[in-house]
């Protein structure tokens, strides 16, 4: 049975202790784990006394389970059992990135309890964050640690901590293991991130981009490109593709996966972003002109590789068919721009170009929001900011011309 203790505060408030008995240490002292709860003010003394049994019967079942972990326990360990837990809802190279972050946040505040962690710990190591150098984002070898650059984090990457910190909180707080989430918007602010336009190729250097792809000679580079300027898909997406995601009866191409790099694990495929990830995008008959060149082509490597080719069914694919890693698509447009002279761009630049120039020539939010693969309008409104501002002044002019007095002619 779960031991009861009325305690009261300072200010003359009271709480309740609950303990309850764990069995046996390893030198044979009986362990026990405790947990405090304070009723709220408006509660009845009847209510009180029941919520006060439910607390201690909930809490004594979680003990007895296994559930409640060390109340002085610190965080670098909690940490590592919160990543633990949530390993299975996560992709991979989430999960990768949690547990990146974790080395630089356990350096900072893993050797604190959960219990004594408090919110100038949390603004102290945010603050020297601001002092680290970012890792490399390119691959590593088997074993190779990874590279600093000469960048600093960015302030989204600071954010990106914080929140990771405030989640792990937020999860012992509702363990019973600290009181409140000190990272919380309650007691701190989280780091500020400016408002960043994405990069976008403007009218001009977009149709200076699609007419240098017509003379590329590479045609898995040229296919590569042209579907990202013309669909918008993200890096992931274009790499799952396959060849019975297009239809080129009626000109659309479907998502359906995402390839993706994970350490450790090599190229995996999993599901897209989010369920509207999923959709299907009509596009111009130019680019099946050029998807059917392309299946020539492939199917004339598959002859010549014989047994050695892979029978992936991936669109974008390596020298002897294997499906491409998404890494591969930057080196290409790398490679493009420079031997065209033209700006120095990243694969996602021709997404947002693609978005922009839907917004400012009329089409509607919903649709742009829609062949993006967005979850909500609302992130669709948000990254796009710069372009309704042009698709607004466009309109004024419109209005402008549409509804001017026609001079009388002298």
């Amino acid at each position: 049975m779960a031991n009861i203790t009325k305690r009261k505060k300072s200010d003359g408030s009271y709480s309740y202790r609950i303990r309850v008995s764990n069995g046996l240490d390893l030198n044979g002292k009986q362990v026990f784990k405790v947990k405090s709860w304070t009723p709220s003010p408006n509660m009845t003394a009847k209510q009180e006394e029941k919520e006060l049994n439910r607390q201690a019967t909930l809490f004594e079942e979680r003990v007895h389970k296994g559930l409640v972990v060390d109340d002085n326990i610190k965080f670098a360990d909690y940490a590592a059992i919160w990543l633990e837990n949530n390993k299975p809802n996560w992709s991979p190279i989430t999960y990768q990135r949690y547990k990146e972050m974790l080395e630089r946040i356990n350096a900072g505040i893993g050797h604190i309890k959960l219990s004594q962690i408090q919110t100038a710990h949390i603004k102290a190591f945010e603050a020297e964050l601001t002092k680290c150098k970012a890792f490399s984002t390119g691959r590593r070898k088997d074993g190779e640690k990874r590279r600093h650059t000469n960048k600093h984090l960015s302030p989204r990457t600071i954010h990106h901590y914080h929140a990771c910190i405030r989640s792990i909180l937020g999860s012992a707080t509702k363990e019973g293991l600290t009181l409140r989430n000190v990272a919380s918007s309650m007691y701190m602010n989280a780091p500020k991130v400016p408002k960043k336009e994405p990069d976008i190729l403007d009218d001009k250097q977009a149709k200076e981009f699609v007419e240098a792809l017509q003379h590329e000679e590479d045609i898995k580079t040229r296919v590569a490109l042209i579907l990202l300027i013309y669909g918008g898909f993200r890096n992931g997406e274009l790499c799952g593709l396959e060849w019975k995601d297009i239809d080129f009866e009626h000109k659309t191409v479907r998502v359906e996966r995402e390839s993706e790099y994970v350490k450790d694990k090599g190229l995996i495929t999993k599901e897209p972003k989010n369920e509207t990830s999923k959709r299907t995008v009509p596009l111009p008959q130019c680019v099946f002109d050029l998807l059917r060149q392309y299946k020539i082509w492939y199917m004339e490597q598959q002859l010549k590789c014989g047994d050695a080719w892979t029978r992936s069914n991936r669109l974008m694919i390596g020298d002897l068919g294997t499906p491409l890693q998404p890494f591969k698509i930057n080196k290409w447009l790398n490679r493009f721009t420079d031997r065209n002279g033209l700006p120095t761009i990243h694969p996602h630049t021709l997404r947002h170009t693609n978005c922009t120039l839907q917004i400012v020539n009329g089409v509607d939010i919903r649709t742009v929001s829609a062949r993006a693969g967005h979850s909500k309008t609302s992130t669709t409104l948000d990254i796009y900011t710069h372009a309704l501002r042009s698709a607004d002044e466009k309109a004024s002019q419109i209005l402008d011309a549409a509804l001017s007095p026609i001079e009388n002619a002298q």
